[in-house]
């Protein structure tokens, strides 16, 4: 069978599938339905019977991973300090700077300021970044010394960006974000020396010593050679005039090998930290390492150790529930939660859990409560939480209630998307398109990816699978090369009879991705199920199973092309494995018309008998009873 694809999960912690409201669709579609990456705590796929292992949940002050760019983009724009600093990284970039107003004191300063701005204008970097540093040494405004450090770090150009940053901390010397653009630049330049008086600036300045520490971790994280941050770092701790508590600098050496992508080796730190300090801020950092390592064993008892000298923290009880959920305790997990305060992020996570072990009438008494609850600071989030544990129980009008209800909050983008696919599930489908349109306007770019392919899947669910092709037309425009459009493109094709568009659109995806089991499952579904290419066929399916040999779309498959070949006593057992994991309409009809050709016809009305019960409505499964004379 064509695979289920779901939106908008690139990022490595987002796995997803679809829900069953969509069961009446045609053989091709993507899963869309529960766009799992928008649970905001615990992620569960409900309609799948491999659980999640990738959902980890981060308790309380959770470290989280920055690439390099984002660390120089943060630096850029400006970190928490001075009334001085900037927070727009590219206001130095375009020459939209507050200083423009200040500078007349100086018509020297003036003079070099526009000019840099005229060569920012023309695309001369190096250019502007003379003047800016002039327009900086002509005026006594340390903003424009902040644009000329700025600009140099943009630049990667060190030496301007020492005599930059030195200019500013003469002019301003409490700025926080000068210093940490002086420490950067030392380093990236071989002043080891130097850097480390900065540093240990850094570290003494903060509020409190583990901030500092920390601060320090994420800048040795963003220089250029990454063994020279983790060489700085161990110096520094050695040299350093603070005296910092227990587990400390263990605590922040891991943060920075995490970013540097040592993962084992931050977890020692992390643990080491754990051990000296006993803190559950330490623990909980080390067992969120642990369950990343996949480590779940070893992150429970670090949990339970944290929990420990923290018994009332409710995020590192969630955390310990959700590795008992993803170590198949889910009964031990649902215990965790049952003990915590009724809060919304408590009562949520147990409602999806209770969803998850079918546990139906408990959900939705564990919903009534949740909904119950008072207004907080945080009623939006709180409203999305109970639109989409209703949408879990099956209240898609109630889910709807509530998500308008959080689109004054943090969640709008993802509240009006999960609106536009309710609406669209309802027979809304023009009131959905006119939801996803104000969505486009103004979601992130992630967001507006999905916008385009819940659209497509609206339209192709609704029988218009030719209008799905044109709304994907668009963004392939910008984004030739997107696999999610393209595959949508390609499902939408099939269900249009577009067999070329199909061929095309999924080579692309597999000239892109060898690897792309998905795609390859996908062309070979197609070429055995609408044309008479089954050899072809039958290779393709096969290597994407070997890739993934237990995907219940891809053994289906295997059945089908099996079947199509004339093989069909081989196909049985895919058949029968791909309906073990996954009980679908589509994988049943194979089986039943693969169990009626070779005419063991009690055993197909049997399945079809369970299949109809379970999936009634499902036109694929109902259009192979009735050609088969099952279903009248």
């Amino acid at each position: 069978m064509l695979q289920p694809d779901t939106p908008g999960t690139a990022d490595s912690e987002t796995s997803a599938s679809g829900s069953d409201s969509a069961e009446n669709a045609s053989c091709s579609r993507i899963r869309i339905g529960a766009v799992w990456w928008l649970i905001p705590r615990v992620k569960i796929d409900m309609h799948d019977n491999r659980k999640d292992k990738h959902a980890i949940l981060l308790p309380g002050r959770s470290e989280f991973k920055l690439t390099c760019s984002i660390l120089l983009s943060l630096l850029i724009a400006g970190c928490a300090g001075s009334g001085t600093e900037r927070s727009d990284e590219e206001a130095a970039i375009q020459g939209e700077t507050t200083a423009q107003a200040d500078v007349g004191e100086a018509d020297d300063a003036m003079f070099h300021h526009r000019t840099a701005q005229r060569l920012m204008n023309v695309g001369d970097y190096d250019g502007a970044l003379e003047q800016f540093l002039s327009a900086a040494q002509a005026s006594s405004d340390p903003r424009l010394a902040g644009d000329a450090a700025r600009l140099a770090l943009r630049l990667k150009r060190w030496e301007p960006a020492l005599s930059a940053t030195e200019r500013w901390l003469e002019l301003a010397p409490d700025t926080p974000s000068a210093r940490h653009i002086r420490a950067l630049a030392q380093v990236n330049a071989g002043r080891f020396d130097q850097a480390i008086d900065t540093l240990d600036g850094i570290v003494v300045r903060s509020d409190e010593s583990e901030e500092g520490w920390r601060q320090v971790a994420l800048l040795l994280a963003a220089v250029e050679r990454p063994g020279d941050g983790l060489v700085m770092f161990d110096r520094l701790a050695e040299e350093t005039s603070d005296m910092p508590g227990p587990g400390v600098t263990a605590h922040a050496r891991s943060i920075l090998l995490w970013q540097l992508d040592r993962t084992e080796a931050a977890l020692a730190d992390a643990r080491q930290a754990g051990d000296e300090s006993g803190r559950s801020e330490h623990l909980g950092w080390a067992a969120q390492l642990a369950a990343g390592s996949e480590d779940l064993e070893l992150a429970l008892s670090l949990y339970r150790q944290a929990r420990g000298t923290e018994a009332e923290n409710v995020g590192l009880a969630l955390a310990e529930a959700e590795v008992l959920r993803q170590l198949d305790r889910t009964d031990e997990a649902i215990e965790v939660l049952r003990r915590l305060p009724p809060d919304s992020d408590s009562l949520y996570t147990l409602g999806i859990y209770l969803v998850q072990e079918e546990s139906t009438e408990e959900a939705e008494k564990l919903w009534l409560r949740l909904a119950a609850l008072p207004k907080g600071d945080d009623a939006p989030e709180h409203a999305f939480l109970v639109g989409h544990l209703a949408e879990l129980i099956d209240r898609p009008e109630d889910a709807l209630t509530w998500y308008r209800r959080a689109e004054d909050g943090p969640r709008r983008q993802q509240a009006l998307l999960r609106q536009a696919f309710l609406e669209g599930s309802r027979g809304q489908l023009d009131r959905a398109r006119d939801v996803l349109a104000v969505l486009r306007a103004e979601a992130d770019p992630e967001i507006r990816l999905d916008t385009w392919l819940i659209e497509a899947e609206l339209l192709r669910e609704a029988g218009q699978a030719e209008a799905a092709i044109a709304v994907l037309h668009q963004p392939l425009r910008e984004a030739s090369d997107d696999i999610d459009l393209l595959y949508a493109r390609a499902l939408s094709a099939a269900a249009a009879g577009d067999i070329d568009l199909a061929e095309q659109d999924l080579r692309r995806i597999i000239q892109l991705d060898g690897t792309n089991a998905m795609a390859l499952n996908a062309l070979g579904y197609t070429l055995t199920d609408q044309t008479d290419r089954h050899d072809e066929a039958y290779r393709l399916i096969q290597r994407a199973l070997e890739l993934d040999p237990d995907d219940p779309a891809t053994l289906d498959s295997m059945g089908w092309v099996l079947f199509r070949l004339g093989r069909p006593e081989a196909a049985l057992d895919y058949l029968q494995r791909a309906l073990d994991g996954d009980d679908n309409g589509e994988i049943a009809a194979h089986l039943i018309a693969v169990l009626w050709h070779l005419d063991r016809r009690d055993e197909a009305r049997a399945v079809a008998e369970a299949a109809m019960e379970r999936h009634a409505g499902h036109v694929y499964l109902e259009e192979t009873l009735t050609r088969l004379g099952l279903l009248q």
